[in-house]
């Protein structure tokens, strides 16, 4: 072996060095994509977040989401409803966290060390980071189904293709085939650094509206509106009520994760105020979003027959191969954005903060790539019982309540106020007791098994929970809500004075000595 080939097997070429302005405590426990991020770099205006939020939202699970509230037993109008309600509600968890990364520069992994405490952060990363690889997975394999469509546009005859993979597998030849061709498309779009992103997020977000609504002209103009929209609601009284608390639930939980980790993109914004622009956007897009994934699905039924949720469904049934593809391409295109925005730049900041001496966040995205794309497995899980897509899903019962603990911590414990270079140091100020803060522990302790018994159900319906079904409905609204009274209490029981500022401390104030606080704790 030469020495050009063993040089990469050494130690020494893999080490990241760590720039002078960090404060960790010590070499190796942070480097350039964990730290504050420098003012040059903070190019992220409010625009770029709309471009972010089309982008993502302007796929095909936001388009199909209604017929899931739908199937609740609520009519149409009640659904867009639920949908607008849970998207505000979602929206305001966003811009509150997010405010964190925006007003201080820190990504989610750093700034959960103020609540969490510096050891007990590591749980609610490590819990975040097991959870993206899981849904990059299968977000890539939701790409993929995008991704056949344009393969068989191109050549018709992939879609006879005989199959060589077992049945037990879960997945048939041509769809392997298209789920690599997708990753190998993804791929080099991972490794574009987050600050530079927000240009992919433009191009993404102009596609996915082409699309919606040039599916959303052809539909109309050649279903009308269909019979969806003449349907009444199924459900009555009680049942209804829980039916739209249901419906608001499902319109939350799919963006619990990036309410959790959005500081991870808003530490590049060029002001404070571009956490708030969440607030607006974020009910805009996926409602309107929503409301077009209605309208197709119900033309749909009028032109086929079927009502068709999945708009990927009724591209497939087209006989115009052009269209075809054009549409399964910035759908697809919709999808890389949703799974590189929700998942790819969470795992890979995670990754970076876990190893900070070895990886930065592109080389996050290249274990993302691998470990998420394969190791994961992703048509054995979306092939799987229903039970492991329940289970997956029922997570926000652990990272809903670490979000409500997030916000109040900043809100109303601290008053906004951090010392930033603290937030670095394992014997600073968020250190606790042993690095854990008791408060954060001791809420999730009481709030997660009160929707344990609800999931278990969701698994298993056999087993029978009486009453406790009822939180599992909402179990983003209980999960959060309780969370934040808990935790809000044990502070005003037992105030963690010794981590209390009454001023921020940022890198740009030029401590001399951030160890020494006694003159800023409160």
């Amino acid at each position: 072996m030469n020495s050009k080939v063993k040089k990469y097997w050494t130690a020494d070429y893999w080490t990241l060095e760590t720039p002078r302005a960090s404060f960790a405590t010590r070499g190796g426990w942070s480097n350039e994509d964990v730290d504050v991020v420098p003012q040059e770099k903070r190019t992220w205006r409010a625009v770029d977040y709309m471009w972010l939020w089309l982008a993502d939202g302007g796929n095909v699970g936001t388009m199909q989401q209604a017929g899931s509230i739908v199937s609740l037993g609520l009519s149409w109008r009640e659904a867009s409803v639920a949908i607008a309600i849970g998207n505000i509600i979602i929206a305001a968890a966003v811009a509150l966290n997010g405010a964190i990364g925006s007003r201080h520069f820190v990504p989610f992994s750093i700034a959960s060390r103020a609540s969490m405490g510096f050891y007990f952060s590591y749980f609610a990363v490590v819990s975040r980071l097991a959870l993206g690889l899981i849904y990059f997975g299968i977000n890539t394999y939701i790409g993929a189904s995008c991704m056949l469509i344009m393969l068989e546009a191109i050549w018709p005859s992939l879609r006879t293709y005989p199959n060589a993979i077992p049945a037990s597998a879960g997945v048939a030849s041509n769809k392997m085939i298209a789920y690599f061709v997708f990753w190998i498309f993804q791929f080099p779009l991972l490794l574009i650094h987050p600050q530079k992103m927000r240009w992919l997020f433009f191009v993404k977000s102009i596609a996915a509206i082409v699309a919606a609504f040039a599916m959303l002209g052809w539909a109309v103009g050649t279903g009308g509106a269909g019979p969806v929209f003449a349907q009444t609601a199924t459900a009555t009284g009680s049942a209804k009520s829980w039916a739209y608390l249901m419906g608001i639930n499902v319109a939350i939980s799919g963006k619990t994760t990036l309410a959790l980790n959005i500081s991870d993109l808003t530490r590049y914004g060029s002001k404070p105020s571009v956490a708030y622009w969440q607030f607006v956007f974020i009910p805009v897009v996926y409602w309107l979003f929503s409301f077009i994934g209605i309208v197709i699905a119900s033309a749909g039924q009028a032109i086929y027959g079927t009502l068709y949720w999945d708009p990927t469904s009724i591209i497939g049934l087209w006989t115009n191969r052009a269209a075809a593809f054009f549409c399964a391409f910035a759908f697809g295109l919709a999808t890389l954005g949703t799974n590189i925005s929700t998942n790819a730049i969470a795992t890979s900041n995670d990754f970076a903060f876990l190893a900070p001496r070895w990886l930065n966040i592109r080389r996050g995205a290249v274990l993302t790539a691998f470990l998420g794309g394969w190791a994961t497995c992703p048509w054995k899980i979306q092939a799987s019982a229903k039970s492991l897509t329940t289970f997956l899903s029922g997570y926000i019962i652990v990272l809903a309540p670490v979000v409500a603990i997030m916000i109040v911590d900043y809100w109303l414990v601290r008053r906004t106020c951090l010392h930033v270079p603290m937030l670095y140091q394992n014997d600073g100020i968020y250190r606790y007791q042993y690095g854990v803060n008791w408060r954060a522990l001791a809420t999730l302790l009481v709030v997660v098994p009160v929707n344990l018994p609800g999931l278990i159900n969701a698994i298993d319906s056999s087993i029978a929970i009486g009453n406790y079904a009822y939180f599992y409905k909402a179990s983003w609204l209980t999960s959060s809500f309780m969370a934040a009274g808990v935790y809000l209490a044990f502070n005003a029981i037992s105030p963690p004075r010794q981590t209390l500022v009454p001023y921020s401390v940022d890198s740009e104030d030029g401590i001399a000595d951030s160890k020494d606080v006694s003159d800023v704790v409160v």
